[in-house]
């Protein structure tokens, strides 16, 4: 069985590069890849919305979404920041045989956001 976890981080009026370097204070050389307006990290563990405040970065809203090879689906939790601690504020399980991506298709849908960088 494999897994992976992928957060992406939607900065808001903060520039991406200071969402990274925000994520990258709190993590030892974290896995990231850079598109122009998100930042997404491959996270080893599970993350919910204290261990997204506590990473101390200041995006504006962050998708965290599960995907299993082996159920061959995923779910997907929407947190925003506000007054300074990410909330969840939507969530999606995905149905077998999509790995995730019904899962970011809805948030893009749904919010025209993210999704395509996971």
């Amino acid at each position: 069985m494999s897994s992976w976890i992928r957060v992406t981080f939607d900065p808001g009026d903060r520039s991406v590069t200071t969402v990274e370097e925000q994520l990258r204070e709190a993590l030892e050389d974290p896995d990231t890849v850079r598109w122009p307006d998100a930042l997404v990290w491959k996270a080893q563990a599970e993350i919910d919305a204290e261990r997204l405040t506590d990473l101390g970065v200041e995006a504006r809203r962050a998708l965290v979404v599960w995907a299993n090879d082996t159920a061959m689906a995923g779910d997907g939790r929407l947190y925003e920041r506000i007054d300074g601690r990410f909330v969840p504020v939507d969530a999606m399980s995905g149905a077998e045989g999509f790995v995730g991506r019904d899962v970011t298709s809805y948030f893009q849908r749904e919010y025209g956001l993210l999704a395509e960088h996971q």
